[in-house]
């Protein structure tokens, strides 16, 4: 299962309670996300093409090369959805959730708030200072009914101090336009 931007494994907790009895579920964080190490900069590519070369590898070290069944949201689309180019022999499923799969039409613009975000001098302030980009998704991200309180501040937990929330923001501004 492959979690997409600001979540992290916790995203898919209820899956795995229902499917782990009958089947292998492996939920790896990405690099910088949910309780994964957290490297600047200089030490890691926070990039799409960093992300799907991390995903091989976890799957090729844990001997996962058929069968696949890949479960996938938001940025985790993309990032399977490449895997899954690179390696169709081994895919037997996509499950698709929420996500992009191409560069967005130029007569349509990025809604607002991703645009200040992504590409303001402040956009590093609302998501790695104010944490607005992972808290705000919490609250405006569930459009049937709200997440209880605990499960809010779960979600935000990992992203505690600027340096915790870098690949949030470097998620955002790799969004491909």
């Amino acid at each position: 299962m492959v979690h997409g931007n600001p979540t992290w494994s916790f995203y898919y907790r209820r899956l795995v309670e229902r499917l782990s009895p009958a089947y292998r579920t492996v939920v790896p964080d990405h690099i910088g996300c949910g309780y994964s190490d957290k490297p600047d900069d200089a030490r890691y590519a926070y990039t799409l093409a960093s992300r799907v070369d991390d995903l091989e590898a976890l799957l090729d070290y844990l001997g996962i090369d058929r069968n696949v069944t890949l479960v996938m949201h938001d940025w985790g689309g993309m990032i399977g959805m490449t895997y899954a180019a690179r390696h169709p022999e081994r895919i037997a499923r996509l499950v698709v959730m929420n996500t992009a799969a191409f560069h967005m039409p130029q007569a349509k613009s990025l809604p607002w708030a991703l645009g200040v975000c992504r590409d303001t001098p402040i956009g590093s302030w609302v998501v790695r200072g104010l944490n607005a980009f992972a808290r705000g998704t919490a609250v405006i991200g569930c459009t049937r009914k709200r997440l209880p309180r605990a499960v809010r501040a779960a979600y935000v937990a990992p992203y505690d101090s600027w340096a915790h929330r870098i690949a949030i923001h470097r998620f955002v501004q790799d969004i491909p336009l």
